[in-house]
This record gives C-alpha cells, sequence and structure tokens, in this order.
C-alpha cells in the first residue's frame, strides 16, 4: 500500500562516502531509519538510512537517526537558500535492488507491502528485501525478515498472525525446507 502523501525529490546525488542523498520538499514529520520509499514514476525503491543534519539550528524530528555532515565555509550561502524551503530537509538513501538515485522532481511515496488475505509471488530477492509480485500489476517489497531463510523466487508469501510469514505455494499450501 503506497501513502497518498508524495514528497517531491528537490536535488539528488551520490557521494563516495555517503551514497546516495536527496533533498526532500514538503516533510512534515520526518523520516525513520528503515522506512521504504517508492517513486511514482519509476517505480524503484529506497531504503532511509539517516536525516543529514547541515547545521545545529535545523529543525529535528523524534525518531530520526542523524548524520552530520560539515560543509566548506563557502556552502553557508547555499544553506540559508536551502533552509528558506519550506520543510525542505536531506537524507540518506539506500537503493533496494538497483545503483539509481531518484531524479529531481520526481515523487516518491512510503510504501508498505502487506499480504493479509493474499499471497504474494517472489520474484527477485536483493541483499535485505524480497521483490513481490502484488497481483495487479504492480511490486511490493518485503524484509527479509519477515520471512523463512530458505525462501526463493517463485515461492509465495502470505501473511501469518505471528511475525514471521508463511511460505506457500501458488495455491496457499506450506512449503516445507529443510
Amino acid at each position: 500500500m503506497d501513502s497518498e502523501h508524495k514528497h517531491k525529490v528537490i536535488s539528488s546525488f551520490n557521494l563516495p562516502n555517503l551514497g546516495i542523498i536527496v533533498e526532500f520538499s514538503d516533510v512534515e514529520f520526518g523520516f525513520k531509519k528503515g522506512m521504504v520509499l517508492k517513486s511514482v514514476s519509476s517505480k524503484l525503491y529506497w531504503e532511509v538510512q539517516s536525516r543529514i543534519i547541515n547545521s545545529s539550528n535545523e529543525k529535528r524530528f523524534d525518531g530520526e537517526t542523524e548524520t552530520v555532515c560539515h560543509y566548506n565555509i563557502r556552502e553557508v550561502g547555499h544553506l540559508k537558500n536551502r533552509n528558506e524551503l519550506l520543510n525542505s530537509f536531506q537524507y540518506n538513501i539506500k537503493p533496494i535492488g538497483h545503483n539509481e538515485k531518484p531524479n529531481s522532481g520526481d515523487f516518491l511515496v512510503f510504501t508498505v507491502t502487506v499480504a493479509v488475505r493474499v499471497i504474494y509471488k517472489v520474484i527477485d530477492i536483493y541483499d535485505d528485501y524480497l521483490l513481490l509480485d502484488t497481483n495487479n500489476g504492480d511490486t511490493g517489497v518485503l524484509h527479509k525478515k519477515y520471512v523463512s531463510k530458505k525462501v526463493q523466487i517463485g515461492d509465495y508469501v502470505r501473511h501469518c498472525e505471528h511475525k514471521i510469514h508463511d511460505l506457500v505455494d501458488e495455491f496457499g499450501n506450506f512449503i516445507y525446507r529443510e
């Protein structure tokens, strides 16, 4: 399920020591580490790693993981202009299943894949996530920590009341692997 609230990408860049940094507009409550963002246009996914803090007087949000960055003094003018943008903040994000950064002007939404009363087919396996076919021509991602370590491409995932989701076949029959 994708959030209705869209966050516009003002700029994005890749720094060798930090990875992908994205500046978002219209951030009201902050982004917590581990939240998953999805591009409205490309349908690619990213996981939030941390908020980039450039100065001690920036607005802070509860529960955010922060990374403090020190800019060259020549960048102070840029920081003043950036802070004038309403609710504009920078975040370090990690791509899920690709190496792309979001494009400027794109919109990202928070996404959650919930397999309640539905089974989803595993179509790819990434470092920390499974890519799922959600049966409506769209995809979803589910963190691997919620599924058996023996999951394979082609398996199906079904919601379980316990913390770990069930591995099933296309008919909903349990899969047991030793």
